[in-house]
């Protein structure tokens, strides 16, 4: 059945131009957004079932960004069906919903029996997490201030900054600004070109082609890309997306025709994706965004939680050596209540959706920061710290991404490559230093701390090491603790201060 799924949407899709594709599925988003108007003169009306308009799950006319995502890199991978020596060859039709309705059919079938065939015999808490990885993003979304002030801050500073503009030729400040244009812009029409209508927003076009230059591909090129990445992989939901590298997408002999399927994917590549472009930067530029992150969080936990001593990190003596503290430390009457290691390493496509996603870049630094929470509270029940750490006391992996999100598996399994390393290192670690780990992405922090009191956030931490929370991010956590009862509605804190470290946000202020 899989190669029958896999032949039907193919021939949709090999039916399909190239072009006129990319802008049904752009439409189809947009139809679906809560500004649908921009859309409806690119679909035929009488083809959008009743319901089908700004329709959300679990609606059966919901169409899911991950889908059109997939969908949109599925497009560059198949062949283009011959045209007939005899008679008229047939079209997929580029202002039809039901082209793509039919397209994501035959996509949910062909997913559903590649996990039958495979995944079935897989365990089904690494599926879980795939599933995370695939879908909360976009469930979240990309258009809010914490995105682009928490990106702004760990790249768009000091060295980080520098290494970028001096790579580019253009600022981390301009960058964003142009990515938030065309974004803007491809969100109310399908196309747009760089050409003299730039000039009129005071932008030149050779800065929107540096912007360019690192958000875009020219279809064929971007094909290319798509056919090598994604032919490794066997699993349709679980392959890498061209998208996230490049959101926009050229055509036309010279490039002029811009579009952008997911538009929202821009604000993506040009926030959180700037780490693709400073990564090769070496030790120092990242030793810069991490320490950056670090400051961010000690800062937005100690602004929204001010009743608690916040400390940063601090070096004390063991003899002969020298330690660190975990990056973060919280206190309640003068005992330490969590201890938060922070990790800026982004998640790998193989941590994401690889068929042992425990061997890939960044669960090592995951272990290492768990083993670190322990060794801190052993060597504070030892003496070596001058810190008391209360009985309830939790550790906090404190991450960019949800690197373990419903991943109860990998999330076990890393705790335990913990334990071997703290008998590797220092046998003296015991079982009441190993207090609970709490691995928590900044986004679930930010949003749990939009609602918190110091009593409920410390009671999340210590209740989603439970059973009945397994799994759970900390904001659904929480959310789940304070339902029915009075809480904060706390308003970012850093939401006036964007402008600081972008100034064209306030230039586009009205």
């Amino acid at each position: 059945m899989r190669d029958h799924y896999r032949k039907k949407l193919n021939k949709l899709l090999s039916r399909a131009g190239d072009e006129e594709f990319i802008q049904l599925l752009w439409a189809t988003h947009i139809l679906q957004t809560e500004n649908p108007d921009p859309a409806r003169k690119f679909i035929q009306p009488d083809t959008i079932p009743r319901g089908a308009i700004s329709a959300k799950m679990p609606s059966k006319y919901s169409i899911h960004k991950w889908e059109i995502e997939t969908l949109a890199n599925e497009l560059m991978t198949v062949p283009k069906s011959r045209p007939k020596q005899k008679g008229p060859t047939r079209k997929l039709r580029w202002d039809h919903f039901g082209a793509t309705t039919d397209c994501v059919n035959w996509l949910r079938k062909l997913e559903d029996v590649e996990y039958r065939i495979q995944k079935k015999r897989q365990d089904i808490f690494i599926e879980m997490g795939r599933i995370a990885a695939r879908q909360f993003d976009w469930q979240r979304g990309f258009v809010n201030i914490p995105q682009f002030y928490r990106n702004a801050f760990v790249y768009g500073q000091g060295p980080c900054a520098t290494y970028f503009e001096k790579e580019n030729g253009i600022t981390l400040n301009r960058f964003s600004q142009i990515g938030f244009m065309l974004f803007v812009s491809l969100a109310n029409y399908p196309v747009v070109r760089n050409d003299e209508s730039w000039a009129k927003l005071g932008v030149d076009w050779e800065e929107v082609e540096q912007v360019l230059a690192l958000i875009a591909l020219p279809f064929p090129r971007a094909a290319v890309l798509a056919r090598d990445r994604r032919r490794k992989t066997i699993h349709t939901a679980d392959k890498p997306s061209i998208l996230r590298q490049a959101p926009c997408l050229r055509f036309g002999k010279d490039g002029e025709r811009i579009r952008s399927p997911l538009p929202e994917l821009i604000l993506e590549r040009v926030t959180s994706g700037v780490f693709y472009d400073v990564i090769n930067g070496g030790g120092p530029i990242r030793d810069d965004y991490g320490a950056r992150f670090e400051d961010y969080c000690l800062e937005h936990l100690s602004r929204s939680l001010p009743s608690l001593d916040w400390e940063p990190e601090f070096s004390y003596r063991k003899k002969p050596n020298h330690f660190d503290t975990p990056d973060v430390l919280a206190s309640q009457n003068s005992k330490i209540t969590a201890a938060f290691e922070c990790k800026a390493t982004r998640m790998s496509q193989e941590a994401m959706f690889g068929m042992n996603p425990i061997t890939a870049r960044g669960f090592q630094d995951i272990t290492k920061a768990i083993f670190q929470l322990w060794r801190f509270f052993s060597h504070c029940r030892r003496g070596y710290t001058g810190k008391a750490v209360d009985d309830d006391a939790v550790g906090v992996v404190l991450t960019l991404d949800n690197w373990l999100v419903l991943a109860d598996s990998l999330r076990k399994e890393v705790l335990a490559n913990a334990e071997q390393m703290s008998r590797d290192k220092d046998v003296e670690i015991t079982a009441e230093d190993k207090r609970p780990i709490v691995f928590v992405a900044v986004p679930e922090l930010e949003r749990t701390l939009s609602k918190a009191t110091e009593l409920t956030f410390l009671e999340a931490l210590r209740l989603s090491n439970t059973e009945k929370y397994w799994g759970w991010r900390l904001d659904g956590v929480h959310n789940d603790l304070v339902v029915d009862t009075s809480h904060p509605k706390r308003d970012y804190p850093f939401a006036d201060e964007l402008g600081k470290l972008l100034p064209w946000w306030n230039w586009s202020a009205p």
